[in-house]
């Protein structure tokens, strides 16, 4: 078995609580009848896109990680290729690098680097106090 992580954007109008759960089941199912196991689901919500994608200026995130057999992949990327309610998707194969990645990654999600109460200045900030104008030159 092998660690996938899969990023999916679904056509909006498609994305009632209802039409997203049968989505997530739909292609869950798929993953277990190929021996696999879905290990994380995290749905992101909706957000405007950079570019039209089948017509669609907005999307409905979804990222699911799993575990499945090699021939079981292709099977559910067949499916999510003829899928409309699927505008794109991404499927990446994790190594063990990427495993230890987003084990951390999972660690410091909910317990931030730096102590509460204590501001984090952002990079624009940071741009803004260098510049002196706190506006953009290039406007």
């Amino acid at each position: 078995m092998r660690n996938y992580e899969a990023t999916f954007i679904i056509r909006p109008g498609t994305a009632a609580e209802e039409n997203l759960t049968a989505i997530i089941d739909k292609y869950s199912a798929v993953i277990i009848a190929h021996q696999g196991e879905v290990t994380a689901i995290n749905r992101w919500g909706l957000k405007k896109l950079a570019y039209l994608i089948k017509k669609e200026n907005q999307g409905f995130y979804l990222l699911i990680r799993f575990t499945i057999a090699p021939n079981g992949i292709k099977e559910l990327e067949r499916l999510l290729r003829i899928d409309e309610r699927i505008l794109k998707f991404l499927t990446i194969k994790l190594d063990d690098v990427g495993q230890e990645f987003l084990l951390n990654d999972d660690k410091t999600a909910d317990s931030p680097d730096t102590p509460e109460g204590e501001e984090v200045e952002t990079e624009e900030e940071a741009w803004d106090e260098e510049d002196g104008s706190g506006e953009d030159e290039s406007q």
